[in-house]
C-alpha cells in the first residue's frame, strides 16, 4: 500500500502554500484570507497586494514580509510559530522576494527551503506599434531560480509546456531554459488556466510554479476557482524539502517583518 505523503514525512510540518495575485483590490484580499482558511495555508504568497501609505495589509497570527519598504509588488507571509525560522535572503526589489523557511523536524540538518514569490510585471509596451512587451524580471530570472528551491508567482510568460497551442511570449523560452539549467520544474498541471481576462481576452496559464525536484517534493497543487475575486484564481500546494541541504538562516529578519 502506497504511503500518504503525511507518512512519508512525519515530524515535518509542510509548508502549506497559497499563491495569489490580488491586483491590488481590497476585495480580492479579502476573498484571499477565505482561501487560506480553507487551505489551512501557511505560507501566502501575494502579488499586487492593496497597499495603504505604501504598506501591504496585515494578517492575524502571521509575520509578513514584503518586497521593498515601499510600493512592494510581492508579499509573503508566514504563519507565526509555523516554523523554527524565516529570513529575508534576496536583495531588495519591489517585484520579487525570496525568504528561507526552516521546518520544524526532527532530522538531524536543519531542513529549509528557499521560497521566491514573484510578479514579472510589464514594463514597456507600445500598443501603437505593438512590439514586444518588457517585464520587470526577465532579465533575472537566472538570479532568481539559482537562490530558490520553488518560485511561485505571476510570470506573465505563454508557453506550449504549461499551455498547449500558445505561441511562446519574448523570453519565454529564456524561462525554460533557466528552469532546466537550475533542476526546476513545472508543478502546475498543463492547460490549468489561472488568469480570466476582465476585458474578455482569452484566459490563459500565468500563475506558475517551480520547484527543484532534487531537493523538494510539492503535492496536491490545485487552483480554487470558486474562490477567484478579479481576474486570477488562488493556487495551493503542498511543500517538503528532502534533505537538510541549505544553512539555516536564525531568526526573524524584523526590518523585513511587521
Amino acid at each position: 500500500m502506497n504511503s500518504t505523503p503525511q507518512q512519508q514525512h512525519a515530524g515535518r510540518t509542510p509548508a502549506r502554500i497559497l499563491q495569489y495575485k490580488t491586483g491590488k483590490s481590497p476585495t480580492a484580499f479579502q476573498v484571499m484570507q477565505a482561501a487560506i482558511a480553507d487551505a489551512d495555508a501557511n505560507i501566502p504568497l501575494v502579488q499586487e497586494p492593496p497597499l495603504l501609505q505604501g504598506t501591504p495589509p496585515r494578517l492575524d497570527d502571521f509575520h509578513c514580509f514584503s518586497s521593498y519598504k515601499q510600493a512592494c509588488r510581492t508579499v509573503t507571509y508566514v504563519r507565526k510559530k509555523a516554523f523554527k525560522s524565516t529570513s529575508v535572503i534576496s536583495d531588495l526589489h519591489a517585484d520579487f522576494l525570496v525568504v528561507s523557511v526552516t521546518l520544524h523536524s526532527k532530522d538531524r540538518k536543519p531542513l529549509t527551503i528557499h521560497i521566491a514569490n514573484c510578479y514579472n510585471r510589464l514594463q514597456i509596451r507600445n500598443w501603437r506599434t505593438r512590439d514586444q512587451p518588457i517585464h520587470s524580471l526577465d532579465a533575472l530570472f537566472y538570479e532568481i531560480f539559482a537562490l530558490a528551491d520553488l518560485v511561485a508567482g505571476d510570470m506573465n510568460k505563454h508557453y506550449p509546456r504549461w499551455e498547449t497551442g500558445r505561441e511562446p511570449s519574448q523570453w519565454a523560452q529564456n524561462l525554460v531554459d533557466i528552469c532546466n539549467a537550475t533542476n526546476l520544474r513545472l508543478a502546475n498541471t498543463p492547460n490549468t488556466l489561472t488568469s480570466y481576462p476582465i476585458n474578455n481576452s482569452r484566459p490563459a496559464v500565468l500563475d506558475l510554479t517551480f520547484f527543484n525536484e532534487n531537493q523538494m517534493i510539492v503535492r496536491n497543487w490545485h487552483t480554487h476557482l470558486e474562490q477567484k475575486a478579479l481576474d486570477h484564481t488562488p493556487i495551493s500546494y503542498q511543500a517538503w524539502p528532502k534533505t537538510g541541504m541549505h544553512q539555516e538562516y536564525e531568526g526573524y529578519n524584523w526590518k523585513n517583518t511587521n
